[in-house]
């Protein structure tokens, strides 16, 4: 989920804050919170494994892990850049 989310955010990206200018609303904000929720979930349910992991699958589901965490930190950053910067500034 958290790489869906990242690619769903950086397409958006490029879609509302044209929006946000024009019609002075927080579309790219409210987009941004609600995909950062969805890649958290994906994180926490990445993190979850069987009780009967051997080291093999628990290196996989670590892994995973931490790519998700990276989709994470885009995710945060590009909220962070919302936050920071007028969507009318080009």
């Amino acid at each position: 989920m958290p790489p869906a989310a990242w690619a769903v955010g950086t397409q958006l990206a490029q879609i509302f804050p044209d929006i946000d200018c024009h019609q002075r609303t927080p579309w790219m904000a409210a987009s941004c919170g609600a995909l950062l929720v969805i890649a958290i979930a994906g994180v926490a349910q990445s993190r979850r494994a069987p009780g009967s992991a051997d080291k093999a699958e628990r290196f996989i589901i670590n892994v995973g892990f931490l790519i998700a965490l990276t989709f994470v930190f885009a995710l945060a950053l590009q909220g962070a850049a919302v936050a920071l910067l007028d969507p009318c500034q080009r």
